[in-house]
């Protein structure tokens, strides 16, 4: 059976009328310039004021014109989607935003010779009904008579500009530029800094100027560049460190002004960048390290990255001094080879300890840890850190990259100072702690001295029977070695010989402590004033080592091993005043005191350092389902931004420490009889 259907209405267009202008809808100017240099010239006032002025004049508003300015500087040759500004351009039309897009002439959009993107940015305004305009012509693509004739001429445009590019630019210009260039000669590039161009032709007999366009010493800036070398290798090859000298002190580059060139030469100022100290022209770091591997100070010629003319100009620093400053920075010689004399500097000067910021640790020596398996017992190395400007405590794997944790020596002493102190005071007081401590340093003398001899005895024993066997031998390999273990075994013997004296000296030291009670008991009344050096003696005689284990992140357990075999703990945790380092059971009890309703003082008093909102932030992630603070009705007589430091009570707890102590006592007594009642 067959169907039909309704009738399509068409819109009847005249395929001869004239390509109207759409005014109502905003259009578009779009800029571009090829090279960075170009910008700001003739072209750019015809691209910009006088195109939106040419607009305005055929009836749009000013603020309905949108100007695509963001290619200065780049080709044309490149697609669409590699410039900005024409990135733009194709989404304001796909988007049909703009009903026309204007530039001063067709080949400001295309310099392409594939003629690809041409035909893609045609199909693109046809499809969308958008009229490129110039100030010659009105392509409209989507014209019912003209719109193929429209895209012919725009291709042949797009192709005579590229065309232009690929032949006249690139096949006579750019190739006499080149020409003149492989020949040594200035062909219009950037001047290297401490040069001037020689542009004229005869000199003044009339003769013929053999340094026509060629590199001329510009003294005012080539003291600079001796200045640069010659620092250069008065840091050793650092360059950074050599950066930082001139960004401070100079030599600075002088100011440019004509009467400073001599007639019938050219100088183009390339340095820019100013000294953050003095606002004086100077290389940046980068600048820096173009100037000290530039082969044309040493007189040579480079064209496309390969040196084509030696010995082209007048150097202005000397072989040896130039060579120095290249083989430290530059991996490859002047061919492109691997620079068998590179020479890159390694600062491995350490800073002087007068000029670091922290004393060094109290304890280095004295901690170990078991954190490695196959390590057990292994001493931490305190070592100062140049980037944080401070003393640390590292575990590390030797041959390893990098260290296994550390902690900050700062933390850690004090602690041991506080367990120090209080062991010390416990000490004194106690006659039977005191004793204890005198007898336990005794017999560790006795044992280590017995454990000596007995080794001794075993070393000797050995060397006997090295005697004994050395009758049998006959190969002289064997006998070679008998000998060196021989040898190797009265080497030890000297060595615990000299442990055993030690140790014999130490005989006094029961009766030194004897005697030392009343100095002990001075010294813990004034802990406070004790030199560090003395704070250490005081602990080699209590305790023999330190054991530290990492719990977390930023947790690690502090174990004092004492000599009469028992041990203080403590946990030290790396405070951060933004609170990044909460664990698992401070969470739990804040969140426990906020669903008590807790008074705001005992909260803040128990998390110092933390504003009240910090504690009520991490109440609500932690704590609350919907993370809202209005759970928590505590009593709050401070604001959310007091910390326990800045609370009245705090105040008073410093001052009268024990009648502050007695007042919470009371104040815990009469809140728990209400809670009874």
């Amino acid at each position: 059976m067959r169907t039909y259907k309704r009738r399509e209405e068409t819109n009847h267009q005249d395929p001869y009328r004239l390509t109207e202008l759409p005014k109502a809808k905003p259009c578009a100017v779009y800029y571009r310039q090829s090279g960075e240099a170009q910008v700001g010239n003739i072209s750019t006032t015809l691209q910009t004021v006088d195109m939106v002025e040419h607009l305005v004049r055929l009836g749009w508003a000013q603020e309905n014109i949108i100007m695509i300015d963001m290619d200065a500087g780049v080709s044309g040759t490149k697609k669409m989607e590699e410039r900005p500004g024409m990135s733009q351009v194709m989404t304001l039309i796909e988007n049909q935003q703009i009903g026309l897009v204007a530039a001063q002439d067709v080949d400001r959009f295309f310099r392409d010779v594939t003629q690809i993107e041409p035909n893609i940015f045609i199909d693109i305004c046809r499809r969308n009904n958008v009229l490129v305009l110039t100030p010659t012509m009105i392509f409209d693509f989507a014209h019912p008579m003209q719109g193929r004739f429209h895209m012919q001429m725009f291709r042949e445009h797009a192709q005579r500009a590229a065309d232009f590019l690929e032949y006249h630019v690139r096949g006579r210009l750019v190739k006499s530029r080149h020409w003149r260039s492989e020949r040594g000669m200035w062909a219009g590039r950037k001047i290297a800094p401490g040069y001037m161009v020689d542009d004229r032709k005869t000199l003044p007999t009339g003769e013929r100027n053999p340094t026509y366009r060629y590199y001329v010493p510009f003294e005012p800036y080539a003291q600079c560049i001796r200045a640069y070398f010659k620092l250069f290798q008065e840091y050793n090859g650092s360059q950074e460190y050599t950066w930082t000298h001139i960004q401070a002190q100079g030599p600075f580059f002088p100011e440019f002004s004509e009467d400073m060139l001599p007639e019938g030469f050219i100088f183009r100022m390339q340095v820019d960048h100013r000294s953050q100290h003095t606002g004086k022209l100077c290389p940046s770091r980068g600048g820096l390290r173009f100037i000290l591997t530039n082969v044309a100070y040493l007189g040579h010629w480079v064209h496309q990255q390969a040196i084509v003319e030696w010995d082209n100009h007048e150097p202005l620093v000397e072989h040896d001094l130039f060579m120095f400053a290249y083989n430290a920075l530059a991996k490859t010689d002047f061919y492109g080879e691997p620079n068998p004399a590179y020479a890159p500097f390694r600062d491995r000067r350490r800073q002087p300890k007068e000029t670091r910021t922290e004393p060094y640790p109290t304890y280095a020596g004295l901690m170990f840890s078991d954190d490695i398996e196959e390590m057990p017992h292994r001493r931490l190395a305190a070592v100062w850190n140049a980037w944080s400007k401070n003393y640390q405590y590292n575990l590390y794997i030797p041959g390893g990259r990098s260290n296994i944790w550390n902690i900050r020596a700062k933390l850690v002493d004090p602690v041991i100072d506080a367990l120090l102190l209080q062991r010390l005071q416990s000490t004194v007081v106690d006659e039977a702690l005191w004793q204890a401590a005198i007898s336990n340093t005794q017999q560790g003398n006795f044992e280590d001295i017995r454990r000596i001899e007995n080794e001794i005895r075993q070393e000797r024993l050995a060397q006997d029977n090295i005697i004994a066997t050395l009758g049998k031998l006959t190969n002289d390999e064997m006998i070679y070695r008998a000998q060196a273990q021989y040898e190797a075994a009265t080497r030890r013997i000297e060595l615990l010989k000299a442990q055993v004296d030690l140790l014999h000296s130490d005989k006094n030291r029961q009766r030194t402590l004897t005697t030392a009670r009343p100095a002990l008991e001075r010294i813990a009344a004034n802990w406070d004033m004790i030199p560090r050096a003395e704070k250490r003696n005081i602990f080699q005689e209590f305790a023999e080592y330190i054991r530290v284990t990492r719990l977390s992140r930023h947790e690690k357990e502090i174990c004092v091993q004492w000599r009469d075999g028992s041990t203080s703990i403590q946990v030290v945790t790396r405070y951060n005043w933004h609170g990044h380092y909460w664990n698992k059971a401070d969470i739990e009890q804040l969140c426990q005191m906020m669903d008590a309703h807790m008074h705001q003082v005992d909260i803040l008093r128990t998390f110092p350092g933390y504003t009240f909102r910090t504690l009520l932030g991490r109440y609500a992630i932690h704590g609350t389902a919907d993370r809202k603070y209005a759970h928590y009705q505590g009593e709050r007589p401070y604001g959310v931004k007091t910390r326990w430091e800045d609370t009245e009570e705090y105040r008073l707890e410093q001052e009268h420490p024990s009648q502050y102590e007695t007042m919470s006592q009371n104040l815990v007594f009469s809140a728990s009889t209400d809670q009874s009642k």
